[in-house]
């Protein structure tokens, strides 16, 4: 090869004496080793049975060391093993987090995306986002309970009535619903219980308790039309 002074282009003239050759190539990083691809089998045992441990006049008088060379078994891919997916609130094991499948009808999922996408949205740099009763502000994760936006669309009523009475979360009981976030592409709604006795503000209070996932992925697998009540040590952080 060109670290002894000879070009793949003298290694193809030389070894074309004895049939086509297609290409030369580096076999390794040392620039010593070459590998020469014949068209033809005949013509790679021809050049083995000629040149092997003998000297070669069109190389410089070199002597050559051949052997035919090895593909290269395929790598085995790696297997990549998939996080566990829950589809049961007792398979996840987590107080305060249930999952019920079909909470809403497809019926009323596709009610619910048309009336969202029929309103205008607020784009924000990773988001978009839709806020009614108070906006949830991103930058503190909480609210202004002195900018009220008005009172929750008629569109959300009945899922809203599913939330609050679910009998899966206990601390829903006496709770209202004052503020909702309909956000991403796939839409979700995001909704804030406030007690009827007091008015909480932080966002990692009990209080803000319910996510309506609408196609949400959990894990690897969709599951669409769920819904997550979370509490205590069910909340998102």
């Amino acid at each position: 090869g060109p670290a002894v002074g000879l070009t793949h282009d003298d290694v193809a003239a030389a070894f074309g004496a004895f049939g086509e050759v297609q290409g030369v190539s580096a076999a390794d990083d040392s620039g010593a080793r070459v590998i020469v691809r014949f068209r033809e089998p005949a013509a790679a045992g021809a050049a083995m049975a000629a040149l092997h441990g003998r000297p070669c006049g069109r190389l410089s008088g070199r002597v050559l060391h051949i052997r035919y060379s090895v593909p290269a078994p395929p790598k085995a891919p790696v297997a990549v093993s998939a996080p566990p997916v829950a589809l049961s609130s007792s398979e996840l094991g987590i107080p305060g987090i249930h999952l019920v499948q079909e909470f809403v009808s497809a019926a009323e999922e596709q009610e619910l995306l048309a009336a969202v996408d029929s309103r205008p949205w607020k784009r924000l740099a990773k988001r978009r986002v839709q806020h009614y009763g108070y906006e949830f502000l991103y930058e503190t994760r909480n609210v202004d309970s002195k900018q009220f936006l008005g009172e929750l669309p008629s569109f959300v009523s009945k899922i809203l009535e599913k939330i609050v009475t679910f009998p899966g979360v206990k601390n829903c009981t006496g709770k209202l619903v004052d503020q909702l976030t309909f956000t991403g592409k796939r839409i979700s709604l995001w909704c804030r219980f406030v007690s009827t006795h007091r008015h909480t503000l932080s966002i990692r209070r009990n209080d803000f308790q319910s996510f309506l996932g609408w196609t949400l992925h959990y894990g690897v697998q969709a599951i669409p039309q769920r819904q997550l009540a979370c509490s205590k040590c069910g909340q998102w952080n």
